[in-house]
Formats: structure tokens, C-alpha cells, sequence
């Protein structure tokens, strides 16, 4: 059974809309986000984009989960992955893609103000800090 969802945070990201989620586990997690919509963020062609996703379920399908928004299924990944696939375009995707770096700031912000609606009901800053490193811990239930 797919787990009805809500987005913490909607950011635009390279003008691509990339929305973040609560993780599926309890407790303390880093934001999650769309997977696809990060890949088209990316500005990755699309045949490059359905093989990165297969890779992805193929190798850490036990990290993502499928969630439904408004009736429909949106595949979501934990926030370790955003940063491999961020880290990759770095590197390799010079080539491929031109905005790599871009996405990576506008991924921080977002990962910023996501975090801050996760910690929300913290009142104590200590306490969010506190949350926030167990949070980078768990990430995807990794830890």
C-alpha cells in the first residue's frame, strides 16, 4: 500500500519545481525529495534520467519509497541521494549538463528551509541543532 504524502517544502530549483518530504521512518531524518523532479532539475536528457532511476532501484531500492501526492505516485529518496546525484554532476556532468552548481546552491536553500519544517516543533535552537545532527545521522534510515 502506497502512504499518502504532503510536501514540507516546495522550492524551485533551476526553475524546475522539486518538492521535499518528511521520511517515511520516525524519528529524526534529513529531508527527502522527489527523485524526478530533482533528476529534471538536474537539466539531465531524459533517456539519461529513466537510467539513472533504474540504477537507483536497482542498487538502493530499500532507501526509496514510493508515495502518493494528489493521486499520484511520486518516487522519493532520501537526501544521501541528492547529494550523489548532485556530486555526480559535478564531476562528470560538464558535458551532459551545465547546472550543476546551480542546482547544488538552490538544493541547500531548499534543504535549509525544509529542515526548518521539520524542526518546527522544536523550541529549543539547541534542541533543532541537536535533532538536525541525529537527523544527518539516520539519513534514509542508513545509519
Amino acid at each position: 500500500m502506497i502512504t499518502a504524502a504532503t510536501p514540507i517544502h516546495t522550492a524551485t530549483i533551476n526553475g524546475v519545481v522539486v518538492r521535499l518530504f518528511r521520511g517515511p521512518a520516525d524519528g529524526p531524518d534529513m529531508p527527502w525529495h522527489a527523485h524526478e523532479e530533482l533528476l529534471a532539475a538536474l537539466a539531465l536528457p531524459r533517456d539519461l534520467r529513466r537510467t539513472l532511476k533504474a540504477a537507483l532501484l536497482k542498487s538502493w531500492k530499500k532507501s526509496c519509497h514510493t508515495v502518493e501526492v494528489d493521486d499520484d505516485p511520486v518516487l522519493i529518496a532520501p537526501h544521501f541521494v541528492a547529494q550523489g546525484l548532485i556530486g555526480m554532476a559535478q564531476e562528470i556532468g560538464k558535458g551532459v549538463t551545465t547546472t550543476p552548481d546551480l542546482v547544488d546552491r538552490e538544493y541547500a536553500r531548499a534543504g535549509v528551509a525544509a529542515m526548518s519544517a521539520l524542526t518546527a516543533h522544536i523550541p529549543a535552537a539547541a534542541d533543532r541543532f541537536t535533532w538536525a545532527m541525529q537527523a544527518f545521522h539516520n539519513q534514509g534510515g542508513q545509519a
